[in-house]
């Protein structure tokens, strides 16, 4: 099942936010040269192809790219550090999609696996990727996928994201302005063995931060703002559920966009933390206020049943210690289909129904 939900506002703000992480003084050869520990630096200048030093690199080895702009649709499939300079490089669309080639057309960079044998510890660090009409950054099939400073803007589905893939880390990277699915996407896997999403900002998207058919992810100290919804954990009904997710000290505030309805989601908009099913989740300590909306969706923290087929109840959630204030229609809601859920010590004023506050 397909979990989907659409301007560059706010990008130059986010730009100036983003470092030149790559300093001239970093280890840096030319192409194809030794660079210590018996792996090499790949340097790929602007107008150049990434794919090319991709191909011809040796697992561990490190890709360089200077300040400037190349084309994306970049296909990994071995251990390898792509690392640029910050907000000075960016990928874009053009030229050959290389991920099409594996059927993730139209992504910047794609890390593909295959069940049983996930690409392993491959790290993407200071670049941009933008306006390409799927995903910015796509993993599938992989382990230990890292994604640090990292600004995905204007991209069509997903900014970062990571399918069937476990012990992920994305951390201090910006998501903005994505379109229909999330600015960060976990999903898809039994056990993500505690992929980390931490220290992110995500604005204008759909949904700041989804978490779908997934268990066991850690998310904290996220900026959640100005999203349809801010984060969603999903059971879409697919056999396993979603659930074991720690989701504490984030700021989810002012998530007031509109999303229309779209495939089989429902409209969304003023959505702080939503629940569709899930169980054994942990939301705590975190700040969310004013998200506001009419939705029958809308609120602060709002538990609801899974999507159908099944509609599992949400069960077996704790919600506490939270500072949920300013939602409408509720800072409240369970809706969730069962009584087993607990909200403890959350500073509150409305709830549905009366007394969880």
């Amino acid at each position: 099942m397909r979990w989907t939900i659409a301007g560059p506002a706010g990008v130059v703000a986010v730009l100036a936010g983003l470092a030149p992480f790559a300093s001239a003084g970093q280890a840096s050869a030319q192409d194809g040269s030794a660079s210590g520990h018996g792996h090499r630096t790949h340097v790929v200048r602007p107008g150049h192809s990434i794919q090319a030093a991709v191909d011809r690199a040796r697992p561990g080895d490190t890709i360089r790219l200077l300040r400037g702009t190349y084309d994306g649709g970049v296909l990994v499939t071995k251990r390898l550090t792509i690392r640029g300079e910050g907000d000075k490089t960016v990928l874009r669309p053009g030229g050959t999609d290389h991920c099409a080639t594996v059927k993730w057309a139209s992504t910047g960079i794609c890390v593909v696996g295959r069940p049983g044998h996930p690409v392993k510890g491959v790290t993407i660090k200071a670049l941009t990727v933008r306006k390409f009409a799927k995903n910015g950054i796509f993993g599938h099939f992989t382990d230990r996928l890292t994604v640090e400073h990292v600004l995905a803007a204007g991209n069509g589905e997903y900014g970062i994201s990571e399918f069937n893939s476990t012990r992920g880390r994305f951390a201090h990277d910006w998501a903005l302005d994505n379109g229909d699915e999330a600015g960060f996407y976990v999903g898809d896997i039994a056990n993500a063995h505690g992929t980390v999403v931490t220290g992110n900002r995500s604005s204008g998207n759909a949904i700041g931060l989804l978490v779908r058919h997934a268990r066991n992810v850690r998310a904290w100290g996220n900026d959640l703002v100005g999203n349809c919804v801010g984060v969603a954990l999903v059971d879409d009904s697919q056999k396993g559920g979603q659930g074991n997710t720690n989701v504490w000290k984030n700021n989810v505030s002012k998530n007031n966009r509109q999303c229309a309805a779209h495939e089989e989601v429902p409209p969304l908009g003023g959505t702080g933390v939503l629940f569709f099913g899930g169980d054994h989740n942990v939301v705590q300590k975190n700040v969310v206020k004013d998200n506001r909306g009419t939705l029958p969706y809308s609120g602060g923290i709002v538990l609801f049943r899974g999507t159908p087929p099944l509609n599992r109840p949400a069960r077996d959630n704790l919600v506490q210690l939270n500072v949920v204030r300013g939602n409408a229609p509720f800072d409240l809601v369970d809706n969730s289909g069962s009584k087993t859920n607990r909200f403890r010590r959350n500073l509150c004023r409305t709830s549905n129904p009366a007394g969880l506050c």
